[in-house]
Formats: C-alpha cells, sequence, structure tokens
C-alpha cells in the first residue's frame, strides 16, 4: 500500500472518532470548567463570572474535605483489597509458581464465577449488599443468629447506619464486583508468560512464591500498573455505590459522603448550586489526571520482553 493511501486509510477511521470524542467529551470537560467561574445556579439564561471565588470558597468547605478524607480512605482499602484478591486467585488458577505448570482443574467455570458479579449493574450490588447487611432478615443477620448473636448489639444501627463501619461496608461491595474483573485481566497476562521461565526458575531452586515473585510480578507488571490506575480512577468516582448504599441526596449519609456524592447534592438538592458543582468537578478530573500520572511516575519499571 502507498504512504499516501496508508495515510488516507488511518485519517478515514480516525476523525471520526476523534471528532465524536472532542464534541461529546472534551467540550462537555471544557464547559464544565467553565462553568466553574460563574454562580450559575442550572436555570438562569446568564452566566455570571465570579472569578475563583467558587475555588477559594472550596478550600474551605469543611463537608468537602470530610470527602475528600472518605475518598482517601476508598483510595487505599479498595485497590489494595481488590487487586491483592484478583492477583491471588489468578495465580491460584493458573501457574503462578514453579512446579504447577498446568491450570488447576475447572479453571474456565471458577473464571464465569469470578467474572459474575462484573456484569450485574452497579445499583443492583448496592441493592444486595443493603438487604445483605439488613438488621432485620439479612444475610449477615442470618448467621449470627446461628450463633445466638444480634448484630445490632455489635453494630449500633447497622453496618450502613454506623459512622464507624458504613465506608468499610460499602469498601467490602466494590470489591466483591470487581475483583472478578481484575483477576481475568491478571489471568490474561500470565497466560503469556512462556513456561521456560518457570522451569528455569525452578532449576534454580525458586519455590512456588519466589518464581511469583521473581518471573510473574515483573512480566505482568505492566498491567498491575494499568489495573490500579483504571480502579483508583474508578474509586474516586464511585457515585453509585455509594449512593445506594448510605442513600447519599435523600437524608443524612450516615458517614459516607464522597465527592461525587457532595458534588450531586450541591447541583441539584443545596439550591442548585451548579457553578460549585463544577467546581468540585473540575477539581476531581485535576486529581484523577494527577493521579494517573503519579501512578505511572512511582510505579515505572524496566519492561522486560520474552
Amino acid at each position: 500500500m502507498h504512504k499516501r493511501g496508508q495515510w488516507r486509510l488511518i485519517v478515514t477511521f480516525t476523525v471520526p472518532g476523534l471528532v465524536l470524542y472532542t464534541v461529546f467529551v472534551l467540550s462537555s470537560f471544557a464547559q464544565g470548567v467553565q462553568i466553574s467561574f460563574t454562580d450559575w445556579t442550572g436555570f438562569t439564561p446568564d452566566l455570571n463570572y465570579i472569578g475563583f471565588d467558587n475555588y477559594l470558597r472550596l478550600v474551605h468547605d469543611g463537608s468537602w474535605w470530610r470527602s475528600v478524607l472518605h475518598n482517601g480512605i476508598l483510595l487505599v482499602v479498595i485497590p489494595v483489597l481488590t487487586l491483592g484478591l484478583a492477583m491471588l486467585f489468578a495465580s491460584l488458577i493458573t501457574r503462578g509458581g514453579a512446579g504447577n505448570l498446568r491450570a488447576t482443574p475447572g479453571g474456565d467455570l471458577y473464571r464465569i464465577l469470578f467474572f459474575f458479579p462484573q456484569v450485574v449493574p452497579v445499583v443492583i450490588i448496592g441493592i444486595l449488599f443493603s438487604y445483605l447487611y439488613a438488621s432485620r432478615g439479612g444475610l449477615l443477620q442470618g448467621v449470627l443468629d446461628v450463633v445466638g448473636l444480634d448484630m445490632l448489639s455489635i453494630v449500633p444501627n447497622g453496618p450502613l447506619g454506623n459512622p464507624r463501619t458504613i465506608l468499610l461496608a460499602i469498601a467490602v461491595a466494590a470489591v466483591w464486583s470487581s475483583v472478578g474483573f481484575y483477576m481475568v485481566l491478571f489471568l490474561s497476562a500470565m497466560g503469556r508468560v512462556p513456561d521456560e521461565l518457570y522451569e528455569a526458575a525452578a532449576l534454580d531452586g525458586a519455590g512456588r512464591l519466589g518464581s511469583f515473585v521473581h518471573v510473574t510480578m515483573p512480566l505482568i507488571w505492566a498491567h498491575v500498573q494499568t489495573a490500579f490506575i483504571y480502579l483508583a480512577i474508578g474509586t474516586i468516582d464511585s457515585f453509585a455505590l455509594v449512593a445506594v448504599m448510605s442513600q447519599t441526596g435523600a437524608a443524612a449519609d450516615f458517614g459516607a459522603d464522597v465527592m461525587s456524592t457532595y458534588l450531586y447534592r450541591t447541583a441539584f438538592s443545596l439550591n442548585s448550586q451548579f457553578g460549585y458543582a463544577a467546581t468540585m468537578g473540575t477539581v476531581m478530573m485535576i486529581g484523577s489526571v494527577a493521579l494517573a500520572l503519579v501512578t505511572f511516575r512511582l510505579t515505572k519499571r524496566e519492561e522486560y520482553e520474552y
């Protein structure tokens, strides 16, 4: 194919996508940034520019910083548990280390079972876990009934009504819904590692753990890095699950308000402060980009070819 014809083919397939992305994504971001410098309520036709007043207000907003703290807690708990369990399950299902070069019997069934929560809508997951944590008739209370315990005596107001436990309860639901997806991602990466490398490690005296640390992890590190960034950005949002399980926006949030739910209430409940809510959205966007860049920088390692 001629170089000119090659460029025509590339332009033909990329330009429509770039145009759509610019119109429906980049322009929305730009408009949100513009609105963040106004006091727009969402209903008036005019935009009154107020400079950086919304940003200065955000710096002194205690409710905002509380939601940032909650996001920070989830940002530590959810990725660590999700990726740790996903890596563990992927290692158990496949070779994962020396002396275990064949897949575990029934591995395909395990993949389907673990991946199943990923196809369930987040709202449904939130409702399911809300019933699971229910103090009357919930699955957790049913398990405690077997040993003669009352959940309310252990956790006052239940896991979703207690500020000390609600974030952990939501994190458990988030981990359950996500771990299967990342397990499949790691399985795909592990499946590309040549058997010869594990055999060589075994000949050098490396055990199962040693092979995982020195062979598996270095060769799939790019997948781990990508998975962490993708999961971290999703955790920064985490609107649907938190909103459903904590009923944020309808009443008190019982100590689980995160940045996205506080933004929602500001825009649609607290006198329709769209300008101030756009400021929160802009800060969240900048924070997500900064998190991705910092993560890439801190987790950058030498790439291995195999």
